[in-house]
């Protein structure tokens, strides 16, 4: 008896703890199916038949297949179908970033085991089949694709879902949001971005109480932000931004402590911004530009030790921003533009040394800049125009060494523009137009050698324009109309040869235009409203607009090339030339006469000197 029950026993636990031959065959043709009908360098490097150990691969103790990860192969072509047919025992999925072919692969939603599947920015294309066999999946990515048809809000039925993300699927119909997914009671993760969702989000999206993240942006939602998103105690991001949301922002917002990031930016919002949610303790990001909100950034804000980046730019915001903003927080980015504060502009933003974005246009701000702004050597753009600054530019400001972008413009600065260029390599956008600034246009500029765009214009700048501009090799533009220079153009201007625009109107330049300045062409220059005298070079009066050289009295053409020349006179060099060669002909002719006269009579007296 003991004998039959071991020879039972023993071949059960052979085939237990081996797969059958049958199951090892069905994986091998997979992966023979999978090298034909997928291209990719990756893929040449597998071994059809210990396909265990190949990369992307993962198999349990018994050598069922349990994971195929080929994300970011740059595969193309179509994956096989009947994938679980071949592999029953799939747990992982993953095909994201990769350029395959056609529609969701058919057999797919047979994968009972299935706990994760990633075919994100795969390039997949027509209508998702019914997923509600899938029973085990737990993550599921199908964001950057192209699929059509209905939404597949059969995924209300994967109740041990917990991250579902559908970034980036423009093409759906236009659906709204299932009372039944609400029933995912374990989802984490919930992404439904630019994904053609409209109507309102419903109130009880309050009970899905298990999300830590949630992402409805980039779609046609309408109506208020629904207070009962305050009931999500664990929630850390919260994006609303690009949709049409009305109303004010609820003060629940502010009930969850562990929310750090908020974007609610490009919608419909009214109202004063909450205290509540200025109060959040781990808050991190707070980005609600482009809205119409109105009052006062709540001063509470000021205390935050976690603030990393504010925008509220392009609302009716109005007041004082909260002067310790930033001093005790690692502030990386602050966007207040288009706005109407008023008062001082912050003067801590940078106490933590974070800074990269200060950004202020468009506001009433006053006062003088902090000085501390030239420490902030982290920034990368600083835009502080259209406001009504007043005072000196900070000494070592334009000498930051990481700064791109600089914009002072149309402020009422005064005094010189200072010579520290020494640091400025990064810069490639200087603006300081619209001031009050003075002196001379120091020719350490020069030193900036990556400037691209330089407008100085409508300021009381005077002396001459420095010839070592002629270093800034990548200037594209160049503005200095508006000022008081008094110098010659100079002639290395001709040298910038990524020129597109000069304009030096309006000022008191002299001397002649430089012909080397038609190397700069078709380039657009303006020269009115100088003291320059002589031709015009013809090449420019060829492709200028006559306007370009007006209000210049002393300036002359060679000849008309169109009637509208005419407003010119015609220069008097060529009459004058023919009148001193007539005259160079007429003196040299006398010289040689009186010359001749003169050696005839040598040769007479001097025969009579020898007779004699």
């Amino acid at each position: 008896m003991a004998t039959w029950f071991i020879s039972l026993i023993i071949p059960l636990i052979i085939s237990l703890s081996n797969p059958s031959e049958a199951n090892t065959d069905n994986q091998l043709e997979f992966f023979n199916l999978m090298k034909k009908s997928l291209s990719g360098d990756a893929l040449r490097a597998w071994d059809s038949i210990a396909y265990c150990n190949n990369s992307g691969i993962g198999c349990d103790t018994r050598g069922y297949v349990t994971r195929i990860d080929v994300s970011g192969w740059s595969l193309t072509g179509k994956l096989p179908d009947g994938v679980c047919s071949y592999l029953p025992k799939l747990q992982i999925l993953r095909l994201g970033d990769n350029m395959l072919e056609g529609d969701f692969p058919s057999g797919i939603t047979n994968c009972s085991f299935l706990e994760e599947l990633d075919m994100g920015s795969a390039q997949l294309t027509g209508e998702l089949p019914t997923m509600s066999s899938m029973e085990s999946l737990r993550l599921l990515n199908l964001s950057y694709n192209l699929f059509t048809g209905h939404f597949p809000v059969s995924i209300t039925n994967l109740t041990k879902l917990e991250v579902l993300v559908f970034n980036q699927n423009y093409a759906f119909e236009l659906w709204e949001l299932p009372e039944e997914i609400a029933r995912l009671q374990s989802l984490r993760v919930c992404i439904l971005t630019t994904c053609m969702l409209h109507g309102r989000i419903p109130s009880w999206i309050g009970n899905m109480t298990s999300l830590i993240d949630l992402e409805l942006s980039g779609n046609f939602l309408v109506g208020e932000v629904p207070r009962e998103l305050g009931q999500l105690k664990h929630l850390h991001l919260l994006e609303l931004y690009y949709n049409e949301l009305s109303g004010s922002i609820p003060e629940e917002i502010g009930n969850l402590t562990e929310l750090t990031d908020v974007d609610m930016s490009v919608n419909l919002l009214s109202g004063r911004i909450p205290e509540s949610l200025c109060r959040l303790p781990n808050l991190e990001s707070l980005q609600i530009y482009n809205n119409s909100l109105t009052g006062e950034i709540p001063s509470i804000l000021g205390n935050s030790t976690t603030l990393v980046s504010l925008s509220v730019y392009e609302n009716f915001l109005t007041g004082e921003v909260p002067k310790d903003i930033g001093k005790n927080s690692p502030l990386v980015v602050l966007e207040l533009s288009e706005n109407k504060f008023s008062g001082s502009m912050p003067a801590e933003v940078c106490n933590q040394g974070k800074l990269l974005y200060l950004l202020t246009l468009h506001n009433n701000f006053s006062g003088e800049i902090p000085q501390r702004y030239a420490e902030c050597e982290t920034l990368l753009r600083f835009r502080i125009g259209y406001n009504r600054l007043e005072g000196l530019i900070p000494e070592k400001l334009l000498s930051l060494p990481n700064a791109t972008i600089i914009d002072m413009s149309f402020n009422h600065l005064r005094g010189p523009i200072g010579s520290s260029f020494q640091n400025a390599q990064a810069l490639s956008e200087l603006f300081l137009q619209s001031n009050r600034l003075s002196g001379t246009l120091p020719s350490e500029i020069s030193q900036a050698t990556n400037l691209v765009k330089l407008d100085l214009s409508n300021n009381l700048l005077s002396g001459s324009i420095p010839s070592e501009i002629e270093n800034l090799k990548k200037l594209n533009l160049l503005m200095l109309q508006g000022n008081r220079f008094t110098s010659t153009i100079p002639k290395s201007l001709s040298s910038l040869n990524s020129l597109n625009v000069l304009d030096l109107s309006y000022n008191y330049l002299t001397g002649n235009i430089p012909q080397s300045l038609s190397k700069l062409l078709p380039n657009s220059i303006n020269l009115r409203n100088n003291l320059l005298h002589g031709p015009i070079p013809v090449e420019l009066l060829k492709e200028e607009p006559l306007e370009s050289f007006s209000g210049n009295p002393g300036l002359c053409v060679a000849f008309y090339l169109k009637p509208s020349d005419e407003e010119f006179p015609k220069c008097p060099e060529a009459n004058s030339r023919k009148r001193v060669m007539f005259f160079w002909v007429i003196g040299i002719s006398v010289v040689i006469s009186i010359f001749g006269t003169l050696l005839i009579l040598r040769r007479r007296y001097g025969k009579r000197q020898m007779a004699k």
